[in-house]
């Protein structure tokens, strides 16, 4: 009994001055609950509601994303006492480091191809659209921060001389001839599977 008005407390602690600034912020957000920026806002809030404050989002997109696991690692740390709220049986699952370390790798892989995804719409995108053409005005500017950070990171990873281009443009045409941000050049190892003590 102890628990459950322990938890259901946990549930009410929110201010009043916090709900009130939530509500005032409602109708500033984008989408004003019907975009995926809303929607991402009321889930990470529902998810804060049940203590989930703190948690690594990377590691637990791994382990929502492997739900037979996820749900017997669950069980077993509600079998040793770990609870009442959702967060606390992902907090006792994470603080085995071979299981964070798996669901964490898990995360970064799952995270890696929904970026990658959303980068080569973009850059098909914008090559399809015309903007890309040799006389967008654009292509005049003076080379930006990122371009000068991810060509000097090309220049490193394949052994070129690090090149001094004369604009946006010119950077621009050096970084996509070389196959563009690296880091969506391969997707993360996958993890192995776990010893048996972790299934």
């Amino acid at each position: 009994m102890t628990a459950k008005v322990d938890a259901a407390t946990r549930i009410c602690e929110a201010t009043i001055s916090d709900l009130r600034r939530q509500h005032h912020a409602l109708t500033k957000r984008r989408g004003r609950g019907r975009s995926t920026d809303a929607s991402n806002y009321a889930l990470g809030a529902g998810l804060a509601l049940v203590g989930m404050e703190g948690v690594d989002d990377t590691a637990l997109v791994g382990l929502m994303a492997h739900p037979d696991q996820m749900l017997a690692w669950l069980g077993q740390a509600r079998d040793k006492g770990a609870g009442p709220m959702f967060g606390d049986l992902v907090t006792a699952v994470f603080a085995d480091p071979a299981c964070y370390s798996w669901c964490r790798r898990w995360g970064r892989v799952l995270q890696w191809r929904r970026r990658k995804a959303l980068y080569d719409a973009t850059v098909t995108s914008f090559m399809a659209s015309g903007k890309a053409g040799p006389k967008a005005r654009w292509r005049r500017e003076e080379i930006s921060d990122d371009q000068a950070a991810l060509i000097a990171t090309l220049a490193h990873i394949l052994g070129e001389k690090l090149p001094n281009p004369a604009n946006r443009g010119e950077a621009f045409d050096w970084i996509y001839v070389r196959g563009g941000n690296p880091t969506y050049w391969q997707e993360p190892a996958s993890p192995p599977v776990l010893s048996l003590a972790h299934d």
